[in-house]
């Protein structure tokens, strides 16, 4: 089993930017960062807006569209590490 290394400041949007997609990211919904895929890239005139797959509370897949400063890249390790 592995466990998810919450995201600390100073993300590096470019390499969000760089991923394939689908890309396996960690997703800031209400507070709480969640495991998410992310599936899509919308160009704005400010920045982007990530487009990413979770499962909500209730274990309902959803698709929502956020803000890239919400979106940091996946990082997994195991207990104790």
């Amino acid at each position: 089993m592995t466990a998810l290394e919450v995201p600390g400041a100073g993300i590096n949007l470019r390499s969000i930017l760089d991923l394939g997609l689908p890309a396996h990211v960690l997703v800031n919904l209400d507070g709480t960062w969640i495991p998410a895929w992310l599936i899509g890239r919308v160009h704005c005139a400010n920045g982007w807006i990530a487009q990413v797959q979770c499962l909500d509370p209730t274990g309902a897949e959803q698709t929502v569209r956020v803000p890239a400063e919400r979106i940091a890249l996946s990082t997994a390790r195991r207990p104790g590490e």
